[in-house]
């Protein structure tokens, strides 16, 4: 892992809003991983990833830190810290602090946990990544006002919280989520993998060929499905359940509707509370 250049720059707009800017830049040789994924656990900024013709991983990666004081963006300096590692056949971008306890530190098994019992400073890191065509990507972020993928071949997991997520050119998404925006999907070739789409409060829209074919799970709180496609109704199941006095027995409705469109596809599950799910056509 060779680092080419970190530029530094400090810039002090007034007394009560002092800004430190940084921007890391690398490119990594990765033409000996075999089976490459690049992770990107952000927690507030953008990230944009786009497909490149060569075997190395090329980032940039706009760190900002915010304070109301040159002592409180002293701490925020000392105390928030951009990392990059390489585990087996994977590319590892993430931030500790703290205040930060996850998988890629050891103190946390599974997922992060973030405890900030202060605010003496704003952070924020925005991603822009260019990576090989064949690479999976397992990216996500808590606030960012985009969360953008073009033009990978390999499998992709993307989640925000606040904000978008956009997919285009996309052939294999096992899930893309987030809970308040939208979810864009544009798939390159017809999907051949299972996978999972989620939002709160947005609407989802995948993009496919006339010769898509998947059995669709959907559910909403208080939206509709729409296709373009035709379809074939899947008769919801039912579970059983028997009274603790054992003289009744009740069935129960799953609260998901399913289509069965063309033959033998993969599962596609979609789920919304606040937001229309849309099927259309390239």
């Amino acid at each position: 892992m060779k680092i080419l250049w970190i530029t530094y720059v400090l810039l002090t707009f007034s007394a009560k809003d002092w800004t430190d800017k940084k921007t890391h830049e690398a490119t990594l040789d990765v033409s000996n991983m075999q089976n490459l994924t690049v992770v990107v656990d952000n927690i507030f900024g953008n990230i944009k990833v786009t497909r490149g013709n060569t075997n190395t991983v090329d980032y940039t990666v706009q760190q900002t830190i915010s304070a109301q004081s040159q002592k409180d963006l002293d701490k925020g300096l000392d105390e928030v810290k951009f990392n990059v590692i390489r585990r087996n056949d994977s590319i590892i971008f993430y931030l500790t602090a703290p205040f930060i306890c996850d998988k890629w530190s050891g103190c946390r098994r599974d997922g992060r946990w973030i405890s900030r019992q202060e605010s003496d400073y704003d952070f924020r890191f925005d991603y822009m990544l260019v990576l090989p065509a064949k690479a999976n990507i397992d990216v996500s972020t808590v606030e960012a006002d985009r969360l953008e993928i073009s033009g990978m071949a390999g499998t992709i997991s993307a989640s925000n919280v606040n904000g978008d997520v956009s997919i285009n050119g996309a052939q294999s998404i096992a899930r893309a989520s987030t809970i308040n925006g939208d979810v864009d999907v544009w798939f390159q070739s017809v999907p051949q993998t299972d996978g999972e789409y989620s939002t709160i409060n947005g609407t989802i829209s995948l993009y496919c060929a006339s010769t898509f074919n998947a059995t669709v799970n959907a559910k909403s709180w208080q939206g509709k499905l729409y296709s373009a496609f035709d379809y074939r109704p899947i008769q919801p199941r039912m579970e059983k359940t028997v009274n603790s006095d054992g003289n009744s027995t009740v069935y129960k409705l799953e609260e998901s509707c399913g289509i069965e469109i063309g033959q033998n596809g993969p599962m596609l599950t979609f789920e919304t509370l606040n937001g229309d799910i849309y099927l259309k056509k390239l």
